[in-house]
């Protein structure tokens, strides 16, 4: 899978990541990490079909540090195989947002996010 294909709701949370790391010397701070792990398992049907090496690849073209893609891709891999992961306390209930019906079309849920 090539990093254009993932959902554009998926490259827009690896955007968000990216751009929260680099307002702290690219360091993901714990609690977007809390996020991303509460969104893994609020919102599974968004990373179903997620693969995770164009997950890895985007984090890293994005300019995150191998560190954190390392822990988000590791995440993202267990949750895929129906492990549980548990964010702190209170991030439990958080999801991303989908993107917004009056978005750009590249912006647009499509069969693919499901």
């Amino acid at each position: 899978m090539e990093t254009s294909s993932l959902p554009p709701s998926v490259i827009t949370i690896i955007e968000y990541l990216a751009r929260m790391a680099r307002g702290y010397d690219n360091h993901l701070k714990w609690n977007e990490q809390a996020k991303f792990k509460a969104d893994l398992m609020n919102v599974r049907h968004r990373w179903t079909y997620v693969e995770t090496t164009a997950f890895r690849e985007r984090c890293l073209a994005e300019g995150m540090r191998g560190e954190d893609v390392d822990d988000l891709a590791d995440w993202l891999g267990k949750a895929k195989a129906g492990r549980r992961l548990v964010p702190q306390r209170s991030y439990r209930g958080f999801s991303f947002p989908a993107p917004a019906a009056s978005a750009a079309p590249s912006q647009i849920w499509t069969s693919r996010d499901w």
